[in-house]
């Protein structure tokens, strides 16, 4: 003859049936799919021409500034800011790039291929310009940004500090 579990224990085995079947239920009507929420897997090729790619630069934050460090944050749309150079790279998709930074109309710039924010150190008070180019594998500009910004006079007291 099997054995019958205590009504308590077949109580709780049984809320805890239900309320495991409410959160599962809950749970996949508020899921959503990582294709839906990050896009495309980046090992998918795509499909047709690529959007054009852009850079959006925000100006630099204010507390560093005061301090004379400019740190400037961006992001590339339709482009990956990945190390990868050459004419092979080109054919890569999605899209594959970096930036070159340009401070002050220098004759020179630098490429940065990390994505993390610009941050520059060391510049004279007073208004400065950094131009960046958002560029494929081959240093072609595919889009570019300006963004100015004055660097304050440092007050007597933080001269000394």
């Amino acid at each position: 003859m099997p054995r019958l579990l205590p009504a308590r224990t077949m109580r709780i085995m049984i809320t805890g049936l239900v309320a495991g079947s409410v959160l599962m239920a809950a749970s996949v009507a508020a899921a959503q799919s990582a294709g839906q929420v990050c896009g495309a897997a980046a090992v998918i090729p795509l499909t047709g021409s690529e959007p054009p790619a852009k850079i959006v630069i925000d100006p630099p934050l204010a507390e560093p500034l005061a301090r004379g460090v400019a740190v400037i944050q961006y992001c590339a749309q339709n482009l990956h800011i990945v190390p990868v150079f050459g004419a092979n790279a080109l054919a890569a998709s999605p899209r594959v790039g970096h930036i070159h930074v340009r401070v002050d109309d220098a004759s020179w710039v630098w490429a940065d291929a990390s994505g993390n924010p610009i941050i520059l150190q060391g510049l004279v008070p007073g208004p400065h310009k950094v131009l960046i180019d958002l560029v494929d594998a081959n240093h072609h500009t595919l889009d570019q940004g300006t963004v100015t910004f004055v660097v304050p006079e440092k007050t007597a007291a933080e001269k000394h500090q």
